[in-house]
């Protein structure tokens, strides 16, 4: 098989592990943007999430055999593996702050306007970086130049995530609370959230080197 074919197969499959961890992001916004009331629903929403987390991982795996099949003689075969990985990683993470934002909710835990405020924030921006990335890799094939003015935007905006990030941790250290696991929670939501954000920046910076390679 010819290197360009392999490319080609490679690419394809990554865009369809990217669609899904779009559709991942937006099941954990629409969490967000309408708080499920009770505790059964709660998880019912997360369960939904975990579904396709399941499934970007099983994606990534998929590819990933294919790249080992194809063989070290492909040239951009470790930047398509250190992007499989920074994708997982971003899944994983979406799905960890899921179930503890699922958990705060089964416990009745009223999470306040601007906590939520800073959340939905830093959630829309992943999912502004992920489109980002959907665009610029789709575009490897056609137009280098679009691909890299994509990936400075995703770094553009892990830099804004990272004020959000140190807005929401200052609000937390700031709040007169007794509730441990409250604090414990929204804290591992808000690290979830941005190592997410960081994981697709690093997915982006991948992608950066791809077209470089290809200018």
């Amino acid at each position: 098989m010819s290197e360009g074919i392999a490319q080609m197969n490679i690419e394809e499959q990554i865009q369809k592990t990217t669609t899904l961890l779009l559709d991942e992001i937006r099941l954990f916004y629409e969490m967000l943007s309408k708080v499920p009331d009770g505790q059964q629903r709660a998880m019912q929403s997360y369960t939904k999430i975990f579904g396709v987390k399941n499934s970007v991982e099983e994606s990534k795996h998929k590819t990933m055999e294919y790249i080992v099949r194809v063989g070290p003689g492909l040239m951009e075969r470790e930047l398509y593996v250190d992007l499989l990985n920074s994708l997982e990683k971003t899944s994983q993470d979406v799905d960890a702050a899921a179930y503890r934002f699922a958990t705060l909710i089964s416990r009745g835990i009223e999470i306040g306007p601007s906590f939520h405020g800073l959340l939905s924030r830093i959630t829309e921006k992943a999912i502004a970086s992920l489109t980002h990335f959907v665009e610029g890799f789709r575009m490897l094939s056609i137009n280098v130049r679009v691909s890299l003015e994509n990936a400075v935007t995703i770094s553009k905006i892990e830099e804004e995530v990272d004020e959000l990030y140190r807005q929401l941790e200052l609000q937390l250290f700031d709040k007169k609370t007794d509730d441990l696991v409250y604090i414990m929670l929204m804290k591992e939501i808000t690290d979830r959230l941005e190592d997410a954000v960081d994981q697709l920046k690093s997915a982006a910076d991948d992608m950066r080197y791809i077209a470089i390679q290809r200018t």
